[in-house]
């Protein structure tokens, strides 16, 4: 008996050795990188991104989208260009789609003075309508503001690195992977979270280049246009959809992009109107492939004229 509680006290306290190893692996790890709290390791980096450089309460204008969104709409450029915009947070996640990104404005509650969101997209953003799983925006929410209790905080930590395997992985590739910006995995962060691209040649893209999306969109992602309008004008938030350019020599060399940008404009637009909001229109800026990192990404130069066209559109929209 008296072996059996010496063997039980020395298995807890092996437990409680382990437990405190991981939970302090976990906080060394979150100093650096992200911690695994969503299933997508942008999401992952945006969240922590917010969490050390963004007043949630700061912020009137959130950007959205895809890499779409992260990559083309630069919120410090935005914030130079528009004299509507102060505090801009690029809430964008590499590959959601348009269904995943209304899911990602169920967090604008975190942001209590927010007067606008632009989502940044293109026509490839809604073959699918596919949808985070698992997903808990009021814990996310909580999260972000980082308005957790300390119970949960290290609740958090100790689920995070459980699989050690998992985050020495996501340590041993995150400088390659994610930290050069002639990459197009790059999470390199300006201070609103958008993420400029270096890339100016068309060397090592591939496909990407010269192959262009075919023109399939699944009307399920312009419901979910439509119900995020909506919800923006039942609450007074203006509501900005930004179609961003494509490569101008394939749009003329095939009709097919060319009519599926076409079709994407006329069912944005009929959406933006019937709930007050705006289709930016940025195929008409005519960029040449020097401000393309491919097809449909742009460089930061891009990016940038693509920035400063939005919030002159926007200073134009919003003093009428």
């Amino acid at each position: 008996m008296l072996q059996s509680k010496i063997y039980l006290k020395l298995l807890f306290i092996l437990l409680g050795v382990i437990s405190a190893m991981a939970i302090a692996y976990a906080v060394d790890f979150s100093k650096k990188y992200p911690i695994p709290v969503t299933s997508r390791i942008s999401f992952d980096a945006k969240l922590k991104f917010i969490r050390e450089h963004i007043d949630p309460d700061d912020v009137d204008t959130i950007i959205v989208g895809s890499s779409i969104g992260m990559n083309n709409v630069l919120g410090s450029i935005l914030e130079k260009s528009s004299s509507q915009i102060t505090h801009a947070l690029n809430l964008s996640v590499y590959e959601a789609t348009t269904l995943q990104v209304e899911q990602l404005l169920e967090l604008t509650d975190a942001f209590p003075n927010l007067k606008r969101i632009i989502y940044s997209a293109q026509y490839s953003d809604f073959p699918h309508a596919k949808k985070f799983k698992n997903y808990d925006s009021k814990f996310l929410i909580k999260y972000l503001r980082k308005e957790l209790n300390p119970l949960a905080e290290q609740k958090v930590l100790f689920h995070a690195c459980q699989d050690l395997e998992f985050c020495m992985k996501r340590e041993k590739e995150w400088q390659k992977k994610h930290g050069m910006s002639n990459k197009f995995t790059y999470l390199g962060f300006d201070n609103t979270g958008s993420v400029p691209l270096k890339i100016y040649t068309k060397k090592g893209v591939g496909g990407r280049w010269y192959l262009p999306h075919p023109g399939i969109m699944n009307n399920e992602s312009f419901n979910a246009v439509a119900r995020m309008a909506q919800k923006a004008q039942e609450k007074g938030i203006k509501y900005y959809v930004a179609h961003q350019p494509y490569r101008t020599p394939l749009v003329k060399k095939h009709k097919g992009v060319h009519d599926a940008l076409k079709y994407f404009d006329d069912r944005i637009d009929s959406i933006m109107k019937k709930y007050d909001g705006t289709l930016i229109r940025l195929q008409n800026l005519h960029l040449n492939d020097d401000y393309h990192a491919d097809r449909s990404h742009l460089n930061d130069k891009g990016a940038t004229l693509v920035s400063q066209e939005i919030g002159k559109i926007i200073d134009l929209t919003e003093k009428k």
